[in-house]
């Protein structure tokens, strides 16, 4: 894949698509692996998902990854209790993500 440091967030987004969707390598389809095709960090890379299509994109290809692991564990090419494990692991960052901070000021009314 060609240097991708210099794309817009969309164009990365369709990256990400091409690169999630057709995976072909060792292991499974992972942000990092496709970062650093593309010849970022992992952190830029997840810089861009203030961009609303890239965050779509973003999501969609963890769903591509989430079933690519669990088809894996299905056929045994690889651990279920790893993919398990991952999978947990995923969820737990989910929610973390989607977390709202509040801080509330009590007054007395003085």
């Amino acid at each position: 894949m060609a240097q991708q440091k210099n794309k817009s967030a969309r164009e990365l987004a369709r990256a990400m698509y091409r690169y999630f969707g057709g995976y072909s390598g060792d292991g499974a389809p992972s942000y990092g692996k496709f970062a650093r095709e593309c010849g970022i960090t992992l952190e830029e890379l997840s810089e861009r998902r203030c961009d609303e299509i890239f965050d779509r994109a973003w999501r969609e290809c963890g769903e591509i990854r989430r079933d690519y692991l669990i088809d894996s564990a299905l056929t045994k090419r690889a651990d279920p209790s790893f993919v398990k494990y991952l999978l947990s692991e995923e969820s737990a960052d989910a929610g973390a993500d989607d977390e709202i901070k509040v801080t509330l000021e009590v007054s007395d009314g003085e």
